[in-house]
């Protein structure tokens, strides 16, 4: 699958429209910090054990539910130090697309790491992700606003009046389907200087 990423491969866009590394309070006391990155289509792991503590290696956990987690990869040997803070890092090299994607840490013997989430989108194909789709009322429409411009979002019917209008600021726009009967409809995004960007059908179950 052939995948963009900005300019150069693959366009990525973390959860809450972040494109810069997420970090955020710990619920395990022996890390200082626990973060995540999208580089190049691959989601880059951080972390920084406490000084003070060891730990028998460290297990790196992927889940899409935030409560059904696999390992996919782990840092053998005694990790961590009596005397200073360690950094250590890890490249999952498959992340999952167009989902939510959840990460923690088990560090051996002392206990886990809050969880962290990101997604990532494919926009090879076209230019937004509807998820889910046929529309339910968790859907969002995910699109490219790397400048974080001013959207508007016009959802019309198949006779072309136009039913819905909305703005944003980011790269998603969560829609209201039970504003609309079930049926298709033809919506645009358009920019702040009236381009019509990005059209699409949107399905409502």
């Amino acid at each position: 699958m052939n995948l963009i990423y900005s300019y150069c491969g693959i366009f990525i866009l973390a959860l809450m429209g972040v494109l810069s590394p997420k970090a955020m309070a710990q619920d395990l006391p022996y890390l200082n910090s626990f973060s995540l990155s999208e580089i190049n289509g691959k989601v880059y792991l951080q972390w920084i054990i406490a000084s003070g503590n060891t730990c028998d290696g460290v297990r790196v956990y992927r889940s899409v539910d935030a409560e059904n987690f696999e390992q996919i990869g782990q840092i053998a040997g005694i990790c961590g130090s009596p005397f200073s803070a360690v950094s250590y890092d890890f490249w999952d090299t498959l992340p999952l697309i167009n989902t939510t994607s959840y990460y923690r840490l088990e560090l051996g013997n002392l206990g886990f790491s809050n969880i962290q989430s990101v997604q990532l989108f494919d926009f090879s194909s076209k230019t937004y992700q509807i998820i889910p789709h046929p529309a339910t009322a968790e859907s969002i429409i995910y699109f490219k606003n790397e400048s974080f411009e001013v959207f508007t979002l016009r959802i019309f019917n198949q006779t072309g009046e136009q039913l819905y209008e909305v703005q944003t600021k980011t790269n998603e726009f969560r829609l209201q389907p039970a504003k609309l009967e079930s049926g298709a409809y033809i919506f645009t995004l358009i920019n702040a200087s009236g381009n019509k960007v990005i059209q699409g059908k949107l399905v409502v179950g």
